[in-house]
């Protein structure tokens, strides 16, 4: 039992560090890492799409479509987190550990739903953007992408 609730601890504990990694992965984070064995592990994060997509000469009109959409995504980020924000914790990882012992498989299946979720929204945002390109500028981020 000991050895069960160490377990859920250290799971709970690499979960919430591996979601607060994730959390600071904007451009200034990166800059601001003063070990410079981690630099390369981080500056290929955020940002690189970006840099991407400003080389493809976007009109005002797909700047404004590119600008509403990131707004989109932020808004529904924010939801999503506060959501979050209410039921994790031991709460949430309770309903995998009973008496009886640890619920390996629920806990995997829960993790990889969460996982499948990302992707999913990650692919609809990139499909949204491609929709806003023209074919030129498809052609363009293609090539631009095969070179990185």
């Amino acid at each position: 039992m000991k050895t069960l609730k160490v377990l859920a601890v250290v799971a709970v504990t690499g979960l919430v560090s591996m979601t607060g990694l994730n959390a600071s992965n904007d451009e200034a984070s990166y800059a601001k890492i003063e070990n410079p064995k981690f630099a390369p592990l981080c500056k290929h994060k955020k940002g690189h799409m970006r840099g991407l997509f400003k080389q493809l000469d976007l009109t005002s009109e797909q700047k404004t479509q590119m600008k509403a959409l990131r707004q989109e995504m932020k808004t529904a980020h924010k939801e999503r987190k506060s959501a979050m924000i209410k039921g994790r914790g031991m709460a949430k990882m309770s309903q995998y550990v009973s008496a009886n012992g640890f619920d390996k498989q629920g806990f995997i299946d829960m993790a990889i739903k969460k996982s499948q979720t990302m992707i999913h929204k990650r692919a609809d945002m990139f499909e949204k953007r491609m929709n806003i390109l023209t074919p030129e500028q498809r052609v363009k981020l293609v090539s631009l992408m095969q070179e990185k």
